[in-house]
């Protein structure tokens, strides 16, 4: 009986060292999402955005096509409706401000009508922002970074963002909602503010794919290489968006984990269809094979 009350106290004792470890997790992780919100909201208020929760998608003419390299280079295209509905979130942009917060910060995505609104951040690894802020802040619940492999971000390739898929809906959990052809019908576009352009993508597949799949390759240069990236991503698609890329695109793919463990990512892929300077792109730099 003496030994039966001992192995109990010491049962005892290991669930409330449990139960204490939980919830000490629990309460880091609550101060973490509170301080994520303050975080956003300030970086936010800094930069100047506005507000793109509520937006639809702009209404463009029938006819409008997803623009090649070589369109994007004519000078109708500062115009194209897409920049200026993009220009109207960046109008009052403060790159300046975030910069004295946060020399890594390289741009600002937002994707309209979604709660996708951040600072892009990008270190030296890839590891680093999964674990701060874009205020350099120790937190679990990271920053929205671009794949530090990409040496010039969206003047590449292939240019990879990754963000975490918090429980609170932040951060890049949105993105899970683009497995929804309805989704995507809403909220195709993506749009990117860099201290010297705006850049606009359009979604063209999303689906939940493999963490070592061809959706993360970068320095593509060969055409053989380049093609098998959009295959790759189109035959990968959940559903069928009609929209088929130029031989010779800038691509932006969005990662997230899926909540399902470390088997899957969800991949979102789009291309350049507009960019305010038109000639920022360097198609000279894809000239060599890989």
């Amino acid at each position: 009986m003496k030994k039966y009350s001992k192995t109990r106290i010491v049962f005892i004792i290991a669930c409330i060292c449990l139960l204490a470890v939980s919830l000490f997790q629990i309460g880091l992780r609550v101060t973490d999402y509170v301080g994520e919100s303050s975080s956003s909201s300030q970086m936010e208020e800094l930069f100047g955005v506005a507000d793109a929760s509520d937006a639809k998608a702009p209404v463009l003419p029938q006819t409008t096509p997803s623009v090649s390299n070589d369109a994007a280079e004519t000078p109708e295209h500062p115009s194209d409706p897409l920049i200026e509905d993009a220009r109207s979130y960046f109008a009052n942009c403060d790159f300046d401000a975030l910069l004295s917060v946060n020399d890594e910060i390289i741009g600002w995505i937002v994707i309209p009508g979604t709660n996708i609104s951040y600072p892009i951040c990008q270190h030296g690894d890839n590891q680093y922002y999964l674990e701060h802020t874009s205020q350099r802040e120790s937190s679990l619940v990271g920053a929205i970074f671009a794949d530090y492999r990409v040496k010039d971000p969206f003047k590449e390739f292939n240019t990879i963002l990754y963000g975490h898929r918090l429980l609170n809906q932040t951060m890049f959990s949105a993105l899970k909602t683009y497995v929804d052809k309805d989704v995507w019908e809403k909220h195709p576009y993506i749009y990117i503010c860099t201290p010297d352009n705006i850049y606009v993508y359009e979604i063209y597949a999303a689906f939940r794919g493999d963490p070592d799949g061809i959706s993360y390759d970068v320095g593509i240069h060969s055409a053989e290489k380049k093609q098998a990236f959009l295959d790759y991503s189109l035959s990968c698609a959940a559903y069928d968006t009609g929209i088929i890329p130029p031989a010779d695109p800038f691509f932006l793919t969005l990662s997230t984990c899926t909540g399902t463990g470390h088997s899957q990512r969800m991949i979102v892929h789009s291309v350049l269809v507009a960019t305010e300077k038109p000639n920022q792109p360097d198609t000279a730099a894809f000239t060599n094979e890989q």
